[in-house]
C-alpha cells in the first residue's frame, strides 16, 4: 500500500512538473508574440498580419491588384525584403512560420511609412540571426540594437534588435518609436482577442480608427473637418480578413464600436436593410454615406437618447417647439408618420454636398410643410427655421442649417444652395443616375445587398476634390496608372450584428466585357 501511495505520489509531481514547464514556455512565447504586437501596434491606424510561409508568398506574387494598391515604391520595399530575408534559407529558419505584421504609420515629411515587425522563433538566438546577416556584409551597426541593412545597391533599411523581436523600417523615427511599447494599449488587446477567433485566413487587416487622424493629417492638405471630422471622434475597431481575388480588392470581417457616444452605435441592434434611396443620385456622384434602420419611431427614440446623453436634446427640442410656436406645424406628426428606414449624404464631383431621406407619401409631407416654408420656385422650397433634419436626424445634417430642397419620388432632397438641387433635379429628370453606369453597378453586385450603413467613392468623379484636398504624392498615387488609377470604387459596408458590425471593404476594378472577335467583325 505504501508503495502504491508514493508511486501515484510520484506520478503527480511528475505530470505538474510537466505543467508547470509546458505553461512557463508558453507564457514566455506569448510574453515575446505580446511585444512583438505592442511594437506593431503603438500609434498604428493599420496593421497587415500574416504568417511568415511559402504559401503566402506564392499567392501574393500573383495579386497584381494588391501590387498596384501599395504602390511601387512600398512593393520594391516588400520583394527586397523577402529576396533578402525570406528567400535565404539559412536567414529564414529563424522567422519561419511566425506572426508577421506590417504597420502603417505617419512618417515625418507628410508621408506614410511600413514598419514591418516580428519575432525570432523562441528556440533561436537572436544574436546567431545577427551574425548570420553580418557573415554577408550586408549589416552595419549604428548603435546598440540598432542596424542598417543593405538589400541591394539603392536599398537600405534600419533593423531593430529588442527582446526576440525585429523591427524594420527605411525610416529611423519608426524604429525608434516601436522601441516604446504601451503595456495597455486597447488595440493590442483588440488583435489579441481576434486573433485567438480568427484562424486559417492567408492575411488580416486591423483598423484603428483612434489613430486615423494621424494618418489623415499626413494625407490631407488642411483640417480633418467636413465629412472625414467623424474620425476624430471614431473609438472603434475593425477586423478584416483578405479573401483572395484576381478581379477585386475585398476584406470582409467586423467593426466594434467602443465609445457609447458614437453616433453609429445608433445602427446597432436593428436588422440590415435592403436600401434604394442610393437609386436617385446623379451619375457624377463623387461619394456618398447611406444610412438604414428598421422603423423610424423606434430609431427616432434611439437619436433622442443619443441627444440627451450629448446634451443637445434641449436645443432640438427648442427647435421644434419654436416652429410650433411660429409656424402652428407639428413636425413630431410630420417626421414620425412619414419617414421612411433610410436616409443618404453625397457629394457631387463639382464639390457640391446634398442630403435626402426617403419617405412615405412625399406628396404629403410636400404640403405639411408649406407653412414652415419660403418659396424658391415650383419645385424648389427654403426651410424657413433651422435645423429642423439635425433635429429629427442627428450628426449628418448637422451642415444644413436652413437648406433648399425639394420632393421627388417620395424623396426629400436637401442641400445648401438652390442652384445644387436644381442641378440634382435637372440629371434626375434626364435619367443621369449614377446606377445606370456599369463600374457602379458591378462594385454594388459584389458585396450585401442589405446594410445599416455604408460608404462610397468613386474615384474617378472624386479626382477633382483629391486633388484639392490630399497631399501631392497622394494625389499622384491615386491617379497613376501603376497606382490607384483602374480602381472605380471604394466601399465600406456594415450591417449590424448585435455589438458589431459585420464589414466589407471593397477596392473595386471594372472590365469591360470582352467582346469575342466573331461579333466585333461584323
Amino acid at each position: 500500500m505504501k508503495k502504491i501511495v508514493i508511486l501515484i505520489s510520484a506520478l503527480f509531481l511528475g505530470v505538474a512538473f510537466m505543467a508547470y514547464v509546458y505553461f512557463s514556455k508558453l507564457g514566455i512565447d506569448n510574453d515575446a508574440k505580446d511585444l512583438a504586437l505592442q511594437s506593431a501596434t503603438n500609434n498604428a491606424a493599420l496593421v497587415f498580419s500574416f504568417q511568415n510561409d511559402k504559401g503566402f508568398y506564392d499567392i501574393i506574387e500573383g495579386q497584381q491588384l494588391i501590387q498596384q494598391a501599395l504602390g511601387k515604391d512600398k512593393m520594391n520595399l516588400l520583394k527586397q525584403l523577402k529576396t533578402s530575408i525570406i528567400d535565404d534559407n539559412l536567414l529564414n529558419k529563424y522567422l519561419k512560420d511566425q506572426q508577421v505584421y506590417i504597420s502603417v504609420l505617419p512618417d515625418s515629411n507628410k508621408t506614410l511609412n511600413f514598419l514591418i515587425t516580428v519575432q525570432i522563433q523562441r528556440d533561436n538566438d537572436i544574436k546567431k540571426f545577427y551574425e548570420q546577416l553580418k557573415l554577408k556584409k550586408a549589416i552595419s551597426e549604428n548603435a546598440k540594437d540598432l542596424y542598417t541593412v543593405k538589400l541591394n545597391d539603392s536599398l537600405s533599411v534600419y533593423l531593430g534588435v529588442h527582446d526576440q523581436v525585429l523591427t524594420a523600417s527605411t525610416s529611423l523615427k519608426l524604429i525608434n518609436d516601436a522601441n516604446v511599447r504601451l503595456t495597455e494599449n486597447p488595440f493590442t488587446e483588440y488583435i489579441k482577442e481576434n486573433n485567438r477567433q480568427i484562424k486559417n485566413v492567408l492575411t488580416h487587416v486591423y483598423i484603428n480608427f483612434n489613430q486615423a487622424p494621424l494618418l489623415l493629417k499626413n494625407i490631407i492638405a488642411g483640417n480633418i473637418n467636413g465629412e472625414i471630422s467623424i474620425f476624430n471622434k471614431q473609438n472603434s475597431f475593425a477586423v478584416l480578413n483578405y479573401n483572395f481575388s484576381r478581379e477585386k480588392i475585398l476584406f470582409s470581417g467586423n467593426t466594434e464600436l467602443k465609445d457609447q457616444y458614437n453616433y453609429l452605435k445608433l445602427f446597432e441592434n436593428t436588422a440590415a436593410q435592403n436600401t434604394s434611396i442610393q437609386n436617385i443620385l446623379p451619375d457624377n456622384t463623387a461619394n456618398y454615406a447611406l444610412y438604414a434602420y428598421d422603423e423610424y419611431d423606434k430609431w427616432l427614440k434611439k437619436l433622442n437618447s443619443w441627444q440627451e446623453q450629448t446634451k443637445i436634446l434641449p436645443n432640438t427640442n427648442a427647435v421644434i417647439k419654436k416652429v410650433k410656436d411660429e409656424y402652428r406645424t407639428d413636425l413630431n406628426s410630420i417626421f414620425t408618420a412619414y419617414t421612411k428606414n433610410q436616409f443618404i449624404l453625397f457629394q457631387l464631383s463639382t464639390s457640391e454636398k446634398l442630403g435626402a431621406i426617403s419617405l412615405s407619401n412625399g406628396e404629403k409631407v410636400k404640403q405639411l410643410l408649406l407653412d414652415v416654408s419660403a418659396d424658391y420656385n415650383e419645385d424648389i422650397k427654403l426651410f424657413k427655421s433651422s435645423d429642423i433634419l439635425y433635429s429629427y436626424f442627428g450628426e449628418p445634417f448637422k451642415k444644413f442649417g436652413r437648406p433648399y430642397y425639394t420632393v421627388v419620388d417620395n424623396n426629400l432632397v436637401v442641400a445648401n444652395n438652390a442652384s445644387t438641387v436644381q442641378s440634382f433635379l435637372n440629371d434626375y429628370k434626364h435619367n443621369r443616375l449614377l446606377i445606370q453606369t456599369p463600374q457602379y453597378l458591378d462594385a454594388v453586385n459584389q458585396i450585401s445587398t442589405t446594410s445599416n450603413v455604408s460608404y462610397y467613392i468613386n474615384t474617378k468623379n472624386s479626382a477633382d476634390i483629391f486633388r484639392n484636398n490630399i497631399q501631392l504624392p497622394f494625389y499622384k498615387h491615386l491617379r497613376a496608372d501603376s497606382g490607384l488609377k483602374s480602381f472605380d470604387t471604394f466601399y465600406y459596408q456594415m450591417s449590424a450584428d448585435k455589438n458589431k458590425f459585420i464589414t466589407n471593404l471593397l477596392l473595386n476594378k471594372y472590365l469591360k466585357p470582352e467582346i469575342p472577335d466573331s461579333l466585333s467583325n461584323r
